[in-house]
């Protein structure tokens, strides 16, 4: 019951100060983490990779230029010159110096699916680098936890040392009184002083901790603490053993829908491609090579039509790579499973942890009540000289182990039962 007291003094005395939680520590070290702008340089980066993925079908358009001189050009044999000079034609070889300006544009008909299996690993990439984000904050809600609970044990331990400050003052008086009347020795109060002496550097000890867990929870959560915020003592709620929403396992599936996109884009590099192109150019030759013979004029020349371009040489290698592909996916599904029994084994222990608790802290009460009660007869015993003063020390110092024992057990329930909802992500 005097735990009861205890925190029920501290919540009055906290009604109206600011107050921090946890839920609230975790939005904030997500706020605050560093790598939380990864988010949206990968959603950027993806994004372009996607547009670019999508420009499968938009019209190539490409414009060239040439100069040349050859050491031959085509020209009809002298024999048949010399008839058709006999006839009054004269024509001369096709010159060796030769010039072009082209435009070519062409148009994919069909890509055999490149372009759709490009979008598809591009999607898959993205939820893979966001996933694996996602791990790393899931993370640090363990590390708020560690600092949160750490906090709200050094605070019980610092209020119960102050309680126990309390009791050896005001048996402080009734020593004196005794020392004063005969009834006690000086070596009673020399022995309550040094259990003060030693009860306050002990506090002083654990206020150094508890402002080593508040710098580093401020660092965590990128904002100052101040001295008289209150940390809220977290609710117990229920867990469901059988809802495990950890983010690593979204992410071995996502890494298995990345291995499927991968093996997709493998079945379409070998598929055949159409398009359609058209070919325009001025310079010589031309094609109609007998007016180039003829005459020494730059023409306009065009040409259009529908290409398919096979390249088979991924049929080479296609059943190894095929084969690599399934054993990355076999190994993810390893991996997962691997993490799904470590993960089981780790929520049993907790959960194992948490029922322990509970049986420990039926008995909490009512042994802080029993100790309060020794101690309050040991009290009087030490008046009427029944007992010695170390007997009393002894009862005072097992009412306030009981105590701490008691706020101890509470809060490794809540710390072990918020560590199970992240362990499960819930």
């Amino acid at each position: 019951m005097k735990r009861i007291t205890v925190a029920a003094v501290a919540l009055l005395c906290a009604a109206n100060l600011p107050a921090i939680t946890l839920e609230e520590c975790y939005r904030l070290v997500r706020e605050n983490y560093p790598l939380i702008k990864q988010y949206e340089l990968t959603e950027k980066t993806s994004q372009y990779s996607f547009e670019n993925a999508a420009m499968g079908y938009v019209p190539r358009i490409a414009l060239s230029a040439q100069a040349s001189y050859q050491s031959d050009a085509v020209a009809f044999p002298d024999e048949f010159n010399s008839l058709l000079k006999m006839a009054g034609v004269e024509m001369n070889a096709l010159p060796k110096d030769q010039y072009k300006v082209q435009l070519e544009i062409s148009q994919t008909i069909w890509d055999g699916g490149y372009s759709k299996a490009q979008r598809e690993a591009v999607k898959a990439q993205q939820e893979v680098s966001m996933l694996t984000l996602d791990k790393d904050i899931d993370a640090l809600k363990t590390r708020i936890n560690q600092m949160y609970f750490g906090i709200l044990i050094m605070e019980a331990n610092i209020r119960t040392s102050m309680y126990m400050d309390t009791l050896l003052t005001s048996n402080m008086s009734a020593v004196e009184t005794a020392v004063a009347n005969g009834a006690a020795m000086q070596s009673d109060i020399d022995n309550i002083k040094v259990e003060l002496l030693t009860l306050r550097q002990q506090r002083t000890q654990l206020e150094s901790t508890l402002k080593t867990y508040k710098d580093m929870l401020a660092i965590m959560i990128g904002r100052k603490i101040e001295d008289d915020e209150v940390f809220e003592k977290p609710e117990i709620q229920l867990v469901d053993m059988s809802q495990n929403r950890r983010t690593e396992l979204m992410l071995f599936d996502a890494r298995i829908r990345q291995i499927d996109s991968q093996k997709k884009m493998l079945d379409v590099a070998v598929m055949p491609k159409f398009a359609l192109f058209a070919q325009g150019w001025y310079g010589r030759p031309g094609l109609n090579m007998f007016n180039d013979m003829m005459s020494r004029n730059l023409t306009w020349n065009g040409i259009a039509g529908i290409t398919m371009k096979w390249d088979i040489t991924g049929f080479y290698t296609r059943k190894n790579d095929r084969h690599k592909i399934d054993l990355s996916k076999r190994s993810v599904e390893v991996q997962r499973d691997a993490f799904r029994w470590n993960t089981d084994i780790q929520q049993t222990q907790i959960k194992n942890e948490i029922d322990r608790m509970y049986e420990v802290m039926e008995s909490d009460d009512e042994i802080i009540r029993l100790r309060e009660s020794v101690r309050k007869a040991s009290e009087t015993k030490y008046r009427n000289g029944v007992i010695t003063l170390n007997d009393l020390l002894r009862d005072i110092t097992n009412e306030n182990n009981a105590i701490v024992s008691g706020s101890l057990h509470e809060l490794e329930l809540l710390k072990n039962i918020y560590d199970l909802k992240v362990v499960l992500n819930q």
